[in-house]
């Protein structure tokens, strides 16, 4: 990895969870995991962080025990709680014990930040079981400034991430680009106002009533965006199941 991650959830937490940005991403997964009729007996967050995607996942879909990796190791506190939690670099093997464990793995914007992209979908097929299902979100377009702050090496073209997690060896279920216009109108009025948005929004440990009032017209409007288009990319992928030789 590029930057120290030791403090970064602690740097977020008043932002966070809230962002409509973050919860558009979680519903967005959260539905169309719905919609797949899933019913996963265990769970696992690769980039877990505060929990937040985990929270809306289980809330959603019937799910049995629930795992979450992260590079930092000062997660909030209550993480530990709710998950089985263990501190794990994606650009480096994941552990013999867990591979072929897990009937739901997820990685949402975290391969964005990882130098070995490569590492990261290997070890994502490698949690997954046989018949295990993947969700793997990220960014597609320009790196803004706050990205670039927040720690994205890379941003992906669309069709190209998607061949690349063919040839993982993923069966890809649904893939498609979403978020326009209003996820694009974010990024860029983030990038012009950098400054105001780093001390008011990123590294706030409270949101101010202005900035709640935002977030809670852009949740709204987040949810009219396009299907189609947009910087958000969103893939689900199953693992296939070996074919019994006679």
């Amino acid at each position: 990895m590029s930057r120290d991650y030791s403090d970064y959830w602690s740097t977020l937490k008043g932002s966070h969870g809230s962002h409509p940005g973050n919860l558009f991403r979680y519903e967005l997964i959260a539905g169309e995991l719905r919609r797949s009729h899933l019913q996963p007996a265990k769970v696992i967050d690769c980039g877990c962080g505060d929990g937040s995607l985990l929270s809306v996942v289980s809330a959603s879909i019937p799910c049995g025990q629930l795992y979450g990796f992260d590079i930092a190791a000062s997660v909030p506190a209550g993480l530990r709680e709710a998950i089985h939690f263990q501190q794990q670099d994606l650009g480096n093997p994941v552990p013999e014990s867990m591979r072929g464990q897990f009937d739901l793995v997820l990685c949402s914007e975290v391969i964005e930040h990882v130098l070995d992209d490569n590492t990261v979908l290997a070890n994502l097929f490698a949690l997954a079981r046989p018949g295990g299902s993947v969700v793997l979100t990220t960014q597609t377009g320009t790196i803004y400034k706050t990205e670039q702050f927040l720690g994205h090496l890379r941003h992906y073209p669309f069709e190209k991430l998607v061949q690349r997690v063919e040839v993982t060896g993923f069966q890809v279920v649904k893939a498609f680009r979403c978020g326009w216009p209003w996820l694009n109108l974010q990024k860029i009025a983030a990038h012009v106002l950098q400054d105001t948005v780093q001390t008011k929004i990123v590294q706030a440990e409270h949101l101010g009533i202005g900035v709640r009032a935002l977030f809670a017209v852009l949740r709204r409007l987040y949810r009219l965006s396009s299907r189609s288009h947009g910087p958000q990319l969103f893939i689900l992928a199953s693992k296939p199941t070996p074919t019994t030789v006679s």
